[in-house]
């Protein structure tokens, strides 16, 4: 228990100390390019210390924040500096020396923005240890901005930006590919309709099948008439008729 208290002390004193450059300069000045560059400075550092002290308790800025009962909207700036510094532990590893000759300030009337160049122990090609820069804006009024960021050698921006560009080509072509397709697709959606359209046609279009009965009868009916004339025309023969009108066949009874 003592211990926990004594890192929320700790921890404390340094957010404390964080903060306290962000009071308001002197009435008279602004501030002078010395004063940002050692103020910049100690914020780096003060990054580092925090950071180690937030990995030993096992949480995040903000939930620290908020278990010592501060605000987490008034510490908002702390929270992203935090954050920002972080999220390049895995490329930076841990804060060694903060490069004072490297550090650069530029002032302008309402502004000092410096850029501290701080040294971690993370080893990459060539047995060079890892850099970042630490981006501290000041106004009038305290702390405006805090970033970091990792340095990287030109080879290694070369790189990136040729995976980024080749990702974008990649993904362009890849979309060019898709559109292709589906306009050449195009061309069968008209057959496949065509195709569904034809077979309830076709279902349709199928005749029923002729009644013979009536077709028979038409030709019995027309074989009883020529046969019925050509009675009459052999009973009026032989009765000596000129002519078979007056003769009227009723009934034909077939056997």
């Amino acid at each position: 228990m003592k211990k926990k208290l004594l890192i929320c002390l700790a921890m404390l004193v340094c957010i404390l100390g964080l903060t306290a450059c962000g009071q308001e300069m002197t009435e008279n000045s602004f501030i002078t390019k010395d004063e940002a560059k050692t103020a910049a400075e100690m914020t780096a550092e003060q990054l580092s210390t925090i950071q180690q002290m937030l990995n030993m308790y096992g949480v995040g800025m903000a939930e620290y924040v908020e278990m010592s009962g501060g605000n987490v909207e008034d510490a908002a700036m702390d929270i992203a500096a935090m954050d920002s510094y972080m999220s390049i532990s895995d490329e930076f590893g841990n804060f060694v020396s903060v490069l004072s000759d490297e550090t650069e300030v530029t002032i302008t009337e309402d502004k000092a923005d410096v850029k501290v160049k701080i040294q971690g122990d993370k080893v990459y090609k060539d047995n060079k240890q890892r850099t970042a820069t630490v981006e501290v804006v000041l106004t009038e009024k305290g702390y405006e901005s805090i970033s970091v960021s990792v340095d990287y050698d030109m080879s290694e921006l070369m790189t990136k930006a040729a995976l980024n560009t080749l990702l974008g080509m990649g993904t362009v072509f890849a979309v060019l590919i898709l559109i292709s397709v589906l306009i050449s697709s195009f061309n069968l959606i008209p057959k496949i309709q065509e195709k569904f359209r034809k077979k309830p046609a076709e279902a349709q279009s199928v005749p029923a099948p002729a009644k013979a009965e009536p077709a028979a009868a038409a030709v019995e009916e027309t074989d009883d008439t020529e046969l019925i004339a050509v009675i009459a025309a052999a009973i009026a023969a032989s009765e000596g008729a000129v002519s078979a009108d007056g003769y009227v066949v009723r009934s034909i009874i077939r056997r």
